[in-house]
């Protein structure tokens, strides 16, 4: 059983008006593709939200859950509504999970066995680009894993996918660079890369059994702020059973982007004439056309007449019902092979370029790091408690650190 578990929050306002990336760097290099590219341009958020629900909905769920608040009380009612004409038999409430509580509650409400998944979406602004048919495989391998691993805890995740196919192995230029965790694979094929970690893999943007999740929630000791697994103490704990899948194509992108990959993974945008059913999209010519999506995948990157350098076979497949016309460019010819297409090369990894070797050095010197703060670490907790200031030292922590 496959589950659509919507919970969150929508903030008002358009893009950095709502505050999200207002006086930073991460403003300044979003705003330098969505304030010079036309149809990248801010967007208001809660139409960001419904174009994320919009990709979910030619998935065949056998439960969609819909939990949400909106900042500006006056969508609420708009929103619900599209919301029930997009899934018209799903459980929609305008409450959404802020504490642990609050959310074990709600998937307890579910009434369903804990061996279902759960495609848990606290985040939303995560939209579905692949073909739903692609899913139904990933969730069979999910499947297969279990049972594999019946003492397993089993996570699949459905964003984030060039990160993660950077990180599973030390000559990978990105192991262990995201918070110290260094993946190991256990079982890879052409579909997918099943490995373990260090740490606890919990990022929100993941695919997990009920039980587990009622598990996390029910027994966290955070009793206040809890929006997403990383909000526990179980995120990234060492103490963990976990394995997860990362699908060797994309399903999901964060529609702003991920700002260390910008270069290479563009952010997403809603197309001219999506809610209206009218996309038009021009493959193959050099100059753009205002009003439509312009394709050409002979680019290294955007630009001011080139919206998208890929392939038309790579279009998101949840614009393809709402496509009212495609003009493709009779004189143009491009080879389909991925592999020698610029875009590509740099989509799939940004640092192609660098050897598997440097690769290597850089991350054993990230991994010394880490047992360095280990060593540091268990060094001044056995000195404090020899000078008996440790109980002390550790109040004073959990009141810098504690989640209000």
């Amino acid at each position: 059983m496959l589950v659509l578990f919507f919970d969150t929050f929508i903030v008002q306002g358009i893009g950095e008006k709502s505050g999200l990336y207002k006086s930073s760097v991460n403003e300044a290099t979003l705003g330098a593709i969505r304030d010079v590219y036309p149809n990248y341009r801010w967007q208001n958020k809660i139409d960001v939200v419904k174009y994320t629900l919009a990709s979910y909905a030619d998935i065949a769920w056998d439960k969609v859950v819909i939990r949400f608040e909106c900042e500006d009380s006056n969508e609420t009612e708009s929103f619900f509504e599209f919301c029930r004409q997009l899934f018209p038999s799903s459980q929609i409430k305008n409450q959404r999970s802020a504490t642990a509580k609050q959310y074990y509650d709600a998937l307890f409400d579910l009434k369903i066995d804990d061996s279902a998944m759960i495609f848990f979406s606290p985040n939303n602004d995560h939209p579905y680009l692949a073909k739903p048919e692609k899913l139904v495989e990933y969730i069979q391998l999910f499947e297969h894993v279990s049972n594999e691993y019946p003492q397993k805890d089993i996570g699949l995740t459905f964003s984030h996918f060039t990160e993660s196919m950077l990180d599973n192995r030390i000559t990978d230029p990105q192991w262990g660079y995201f918070g110290f965790k260094f993946k190991k694979i256990i079982v890879e094929n052409s579909t997918a890369y099943v490995t373990k970690s260090n740490i606890a893999p919990l990022d929100s943007c993941q695919i997990f059994r009920l039980g587990y999740l009622k598990r996390i929630f029910s027994s966290t000791k955070n009793k206040g702020r809890v929006i997403r697994l990383e909000d526990t103490e179980f995120c990234s704990s060492a103490n963990h059973s976990v394995i997860q899948i990362c699908p060797k194509i994309e399903l999901c992108r964060h529609y702003d982007g991920y700002f260390h990959l910008m270069n290479a993974v563009p952010p997403l945008f809603i197309p001219p004439g999506f809610f209206e059913s009218n996309i038009k999209l021009r493959y193959g010519y050099d100059k753009g056309k205002e009003g439509w999506v312009n394709l050409n995948p002979k680019y290294k990157w955007l630009s001011f007449d080139i919206d998208l350098p890929i392939l038309i076979d790579d279009v998101p497949n949840f614009w393809n019902k709402r496509i009212s016309i495609i003009d493709i460019n009779p004189d143009f010819f491009i080879d389909s092979d991925k592999s020698g297409l610029t875009f590509y090369q740099n989509f799939n990894n940004p640092w192609h370029k660098r050897s598997k070797t440097r690769n290597a050095i850089r991350s054993v010197y990230i991994y010394i790091i880490l047992q360095g703060w280990k060593f540091a670490r268990s060094y001044l907790r056995s000195l404090a408690i020899s000078l008996g200031i440790f109980g002390s030292l550790k109040k004073i922590k959990n009141q810098i650190f504690v989640i209000r």
